[in-house]
């Protein structure tokens, strides 16, 4: 399988040459991750603390990230 970069050429890897493998295993984990946290919150367990430091970092890292692929394409 291949994946289209920025430059629109088929490629085997994502920005930064980052492998595709790497991207969807990430996207995997980090949804099974949030699978486990709404069940927590859906039977009205607390959370621990790490856990909604780790739900913060993702979503800043997420949200800077395509901050960034924005602007880098939007000039």
């Amino acid at each position: 399988m291949s994946s289209v970069n920025s430059d629109n050429k088929n490629t085997s890897t994502y920005h930064f040459g980052v492998p595709f493998e790497v991207v969807w295993t990430s996207h995997i984990l980090m949804g099974i991750f949030f699978v486990y946290i709404g069940y927590e919150l859906i039977m009205h367990r607390k959370i621990p603390e790490y856990l909604a430091l780790i739900i913060v970092v993702l979503g800043a890292t997420g949200g800077l990230y395509h901050t960034h692929l924005w602007i880098e394409h939007s000039f």
